[in-house]
């Protein structure tokens, strides 16, 4: 489990050479929406090179690759299979898309939620073979819609609230959408929150410097893992099931999440 997936363009050496310093849990390469149609190729043999030259053992590496209707998307594939990453990021994802990225490839698949039917489909399409989360893409799910994209984010509100309950279902990760103002600190950590609270797992962005907030929101506090380590130590000691603890009905559900909370605390050395 991730805590952020940062967005970096495939045909920016500057960037790629550096992606370990980033401080991001995940990188995600992006070979489509960053990389103008004329840059596609030299993107496509930039990663190759690179990545059969460097191996990175403490990042989740993702290459987001074109859509399955582009004229792209099998070059995409064809030149990446191999390398020591950990999947794809899938653009404008439907349930045909990921069948036919998986008859390519083997690796996880983080198909991207970025329309009106794609929500429709987002039970069928997180039941599919090697998704390992839903992303939410806010910026062409507004655009199909017609709507405006605002930094508030409440006409996202019912697209984040079902895309993290389907995540949690299907047990896989959620990965909400990027912050687009990267100059709002105070934003961004609003913004995180609010789909922390809605049940998003992790959160992804456009530029280096919203990560330190987003790993802060998306970690366990110090007050969580101090009550997570009571939880689990009263249920230890406990042998009739449910308990108190501080006037606190304890029962088997918040033991899991207590355990769930520390085991994501030690991941992240806290």
């Amino acid at each position: 489990m991730s805590r952020s997936y940062l967005f970096i363009p495939g045909n920016t050496p500057s960037m790629i050479q550096n992606l370990d310093v980033f401080e991001s849990d995940a990188v995600i390469i992006d070979f489509e929406d960053s990389v103008t149609s004329y840059d596609k190729d030299s993107a496509r043999i930039l990663i190759k090179n690179f990545l059969k030259k460097y191996s990175y053992k403490d990042i989740d590496l993702y290459i987001r690759i074109n859509s399955y209707d582009s004229l792209y998307f099998l070059e995409d594939v064809k030149a990446t299979k191999d390398l020591d990453i950990n999947g794809y990021v899938l653009p404008k994802a439907s349930v045909k898309a990921i069948e036919e990225l998986n008859k390519l490839s083997s690796k996880a698949i983080i198909p991207i939620i970025e329309s009106p039917m794609a929500l429709l489909e987002a039970k069928e399409i997180a039941d599919q073979e090697n998704v390992t989360a839903l992303l939410l893409g806010a910026e062409d799910y507004t655009k199909e819609l017609g709507i405006n994209r605002t930094l508030l984010g409440t006409e996202i509100l019912y697209a984040r609230s079902f895309i993290a309950i389907v995540a949690r279902a299907y047990n896989i990760d959620s990965i909400d959408t990027p912050y687009t103002n990267k100059e709002d600190e105070v934003g961004l950590k609003e913004d995180s929150l609010n789909a922390k609270n809605l049940g998003f797992t992790s959160k992804s962005s456009i530029h280096p410097n919203q990560v330190d907030i987003i790993n802060q929101v998306f970690s366990p506090s110090k007050e969580e893992i101090t009550e997570a380590k009571r939880i689990v130590k009263k249920a230890l000691d406990n042998t009739k099931g449910a308990f108190s603890l501080d006037g606190k009905m304890i029962d088997l559900p918040i033991i899991e999440k207590a355990k769930n909370l520390l085991d994501k605390a030690k991941k992240y050395n806290m």
